[in-house]
């Protein structure tokens, strides 16, 4: 049987094609290499192995050997290189934000293995380029993480849509045309695709577990914002009369180094200068007769107000991300039928239904504000880019009504978000430039949490960010707030499923103490002979490890519905236990016995009237393992532990008749046993058996 034998001419022979795409690579070298950097690094040169971010506040450095350790991908470095640079010099977007992008894109597509070495070759070898992309397999690569990972982040498909815009470019152009991304192939947004990934796999990111932030970062941001709510009028008035003096220039940039924009700054000095101090060109304007104010200073002014009035709605409203940029003028109104009350009025994007939020009056001013900071008369929204809104032409189309002012992707939101910590020096964690969500969400975790915080702190936060005097109004709001609400419920359920997980194990692995923790033991017993009886009966053979993991989920289980159907409390208390108490059970807790006694003296209500209703628990009060519902456990129960320890060291230097050793020697004979039972295994032998 003959073969075809296919002959190539020598143009097209992989070594010649090899040869060409490295001569292109080494030409695109050699011209970067001349690239003034100093726009985006302190200092440096295009192909030095790290590059020092200019101005980086969370991304410092980029260290390339890092992102592309095999010298293989030295031909995607260096495209990646020129792309970065490009974003950064010639299309004026954030620098950290590229880097950031380009970290994510690595990580996420690059190390998959869908990638498939792409652009990856030895030298003066053939490679791929980006047109071997295919829209399935980043398809398939974005449902496998939503899968695996429940999350996903914008950024690194912002990358290759980056790329994607960059096709036209020259020198790089070649390596990037014919890619297939699947939002092109639809045409529709990079993020707007990404949300419909979401859904078909089930992920939605509200239901991510979002811890809430810092009362030290929510107290530093209503420190330094509210001062524009405070002198509101004054603002209105300055900023009213600044777009005034705008609309006599036909050049924004004319009006600001104008002597008019000088003087009316300096009429509002003592308003202004307390918030940002003035400051002024190093030179004189073009007839040398004045010093303008700064053009830089009036910009990051403008911004700040603008990231002050942000964080006002976003901490009272718990707004999403996307919400926030989709506000329109005239979204905050006064209620008709409550005082105090104004409706934050936010089209929703997922579900084009609008969103009814109650706001106290800093919000309501914060809108006013928002609506006279702005550049440009462009569009509608509340809140517009930093930059002069773009021509209705940009993005080589004409903008459609609902495009015109709008900030299209949430990183840029964030960016004004960061403009208020940055200026004042502190420190905000939850704006993460990998999950433009994030700090969102974390918001309204915090205000989730404020419903259930007596503290001191989380109310004058509260009555600061709703303009009430008393401690109880502010909570109107939030539980009238349909998002909190909702992540109210997500955080308890989240307890909820924690705690019956942490009680499951501790049972299945006898990790638990007291009469409670006994009682649980005897229960699992009688579960696990009802799992062996289930596998005996489909003639199934069971391991050792398979019987405890079957055990462990079937507690969880059982663990879960009573909490949720209210059958058990299940608090942990400030003493290290869980309280297991069942809902029905109408006798006083030991921990509530006293106050309960009290209130009945005090309205004249017998015992015998109360013993048919439920009591709750008072876990503040917690009497510890004296109580037969108090749980002990290996994971909460650490802090009984530190105690015994400390006690135990103490009788060892105190004076046998002192009062303390009392103290000491009760605390050890009550804990002694029950703490054997579960961290016997951590102490030397003997170590509990210490009362004497």
């Amino acid at each position: 049987m003959s073969s075809i034998i296919e002959v190539q001419s020598h143009d097209n022979s992989p070594y010649e094609i090899g040869k060409k795409q490295w001569e292109l690579l080494d030409a695109i070298a050699d011209k970067y290499a001349q690239m003034n950097m100093s726009k985006i690094l302190r200092n440096g040169k295009f192909l030095d192995p790290i590059w020092e971010v200019k101005g980086g506040s969370s991304i410092h450095t980029v260290d390339f050997n890092l992102l592309f350790p095999d010298k293989k991908q030295y031909p995607l470095e260096l495209i990646c290189r020129v792309v970065c640079f490009q974003l950064s010099v010639f299309q004026n977007l954030a620098t950290e934000t590229n880097f950031s992008r380009l970290r994510s894109f690595v990580r996420q597509i690059v190390e998959s293995e869908h990638w498939n070495n792409i652009m990856c070759a030895e030298r003066n070898q053939p490679f791929e380029m980006f047109s071997a992309i295919e829209s399935e397999a980043i398809t398939n690569i974005t449902q496998i993480r939503l899968i695996t990972n429940r999350g996903i982040s914008n950024h690194a498909f912002d990358f290759l849509n980056k790329c994607y815009h960059l096709k036209d470019l020259e020198d790089i152009g070649v390596f990037l045309l014919g890619m297939g991304l699947p939002w092109v192939e639809q045409n529709i947004g990079v993020n707007e695709w990404l949300e419909q990934q979401r859904e078909v796999t089930g992920v939605i990111k509200e239901s991510t577990f979002y811890a809430p932030m810092l009362f030290e970062n929510v107290a530093n941001i209503v420190q330094h914002a509210l001062p524009f709510i405070e002198n509101s009028d004054e603002f209105l008035n300055f900023f009213n009369e600044f777009q005034l003096l705008l609309s006599d220039f036909t050049n924004p940039h004319n009006a600001k180094k104008s002597k008019r924009a000088k003087v009316l700054i300096e009429q509002y000095e003592e308003l202004i200068s307390p918030v940002l101090p003035i400051e002024y060109e190093k030179s004189k304007n073009s007839n040398g007769n004045f010093y303008p104010v700064s053009n830089k200073w009036i910009s990051k002014f403008f911004n700040l107000a603008k990231s002050a009035c942000i964080w006002i709605i976003l901490l009272s409203s718990g707004l999403r991300n996307f919400d926030i940029r989709n506000l329109r003028i005239g979204c905050c109104q006064p209620s008709k039928r409550y005082d105090g009350i104004w409706w934050l009025v936010a089209d929703i994007q997922k579900t084009k239904n609008r969103l009814i939020v109650p706001v106290g009056e800093p919000a309501y001013i914060a809108t006013k504000l928002l609506e006279v900071i702005r550049f440009s008369p462009e569009g509608d929204y509340l809140v517009s880019s930093s930059k002069h809104v773009a021509s209705k032409t940009s993005w080589g189309r004409e903008l459609t009504d609902v495009e015109i002012g709008k900030i299209r992707n949430g990183d840029t939101l964030n960016d004004i978000l960061k403009i208020l910590p940055n200026t004042y020096n502190f420190s905000i964690a939850t704006i993460a430039d990998d999950d433009p969500e994030a700090t969102a969400h974390c918001v309204r975790a915090t205000l989730a949490g404020y419903i259930a915080q007596n503290t001191n702190a989380a109310i004058l936060i509260l009555k600061r960010l709703f303009g009430h005097s008393n401690a109880l109004m502010p909570n109107e709001y939030l539980y009238r707030n349909p998002l909190v609400v909702k992540k109210r419920n997500q955080l308890q359920m989240k307890l909820s499923e924690d705690m019956a997980s942490d009680m499951a194990h501790a049972v299945t692995y006898r990790e638990v103490g007291g009469r409670n923790g006994e009682r649980l033991l005897k229960g699992a017993e009688h579960v696990k002979s009802e799992i062996e009886k289930e596998f005996q009966l489909k003639n199934e053979s069971l391991t050792e490890m398979e019987l405890f993991q079957t055990l462990e989920e079937r507690l969880r289980n059982i663990y879960l519905d009573d909490i949720k159907n209210s059958e058990t409390y299940s608090l942990l208390t400030p003493m290290a236990l869980i309280c297991n108490r069942a809902c029905n059970n109408t006798s006083d807790s030991p921990c509530a016995a006293q106050s309960n006694n009290q209130k009945r003296i005090s309205s004249g209500i017998k015992k015998a009237i109360t013993n048919a209703l439920s009591t709750l628990p008072n876990p503040s009060q917690c009497v510890g393992i004296s109580c037969s519902d108090a749980l002990l456990g290996k994971k909460w129960s650490r802090k009984l532990l530190e105690d015994f320890d400390f006690f135990h060291k103490y009788r060892n230097v105190a004076e046998p008749s002192s009062a303390i050793e009392e103290d000491a020697l009760a605390f050890i004979k009550m804990y002694a046993e029950p703490l054997k039972s579960i961290y016997a295994d951590e102490r030397e032998e003997g170590y509990f058996d210490v009362v004497r």
